[in-house]
């Protein structure tokens, strides 16, 4: 049931961060923006729209394949690339000031977290459950 429920987590997580990164990406896009910036990435301007569209991409279909049952590895490496970009975006760079914004960041990194356990959970899931 816990494992159901963290999949379930995983998949809702990143299809919603891949569908805003890229709403984002085609909102940049349309507007002709060349100054797109977002603090917590390392990318800017053209490069960042570039990045989030096919980040965001490359996230639905990593979700996507999980979620049928096709390459959980792919997916487990996928949360673990996105927990590793929040972190670096919101403690290397120091994004948070003040308490608040700490514990949002906090809240967000353990979401992100939680959805590695959800990809382990579809890795430890036998081939002949997987659906």
């Amino acid at each position: 049931m816990i494992q159901a429920l963290l999949r379930g987590y995983s998949v809702l997580f990143h299809v919603v961060l891949c569908l805003s990164c890229f709403a984002m990406a085609f909102v940049g896009w349309l507007a002709g923006s060349t100054s797109m910036a977002i603090d917590v990435l390392p990318w800017s301007g053209w490069e960042l729209q570039w990045s989030l569209f096919v980040l965001s991409a490359f996230g639905l279909i990593a979700t996507g394949l999980a979620a049928t049952g096709r390459m959980a590895l792919l997916f487990f490496a996928w949360t673990v690339a996105v927990v590793g970009l929040i972190g670096r975006g919101l403690w290397a760079t120091r994004y948070y000031d003040g308490p608040d914004d700490f514990k949002a960041s906090l809240f967000l990194l353990l979401g992100a977290v939680a959805t590695v356990l959800g990809a382990i959970s579809f890795l430890r899931q036998p081939a002949a459950n997987r659906r």
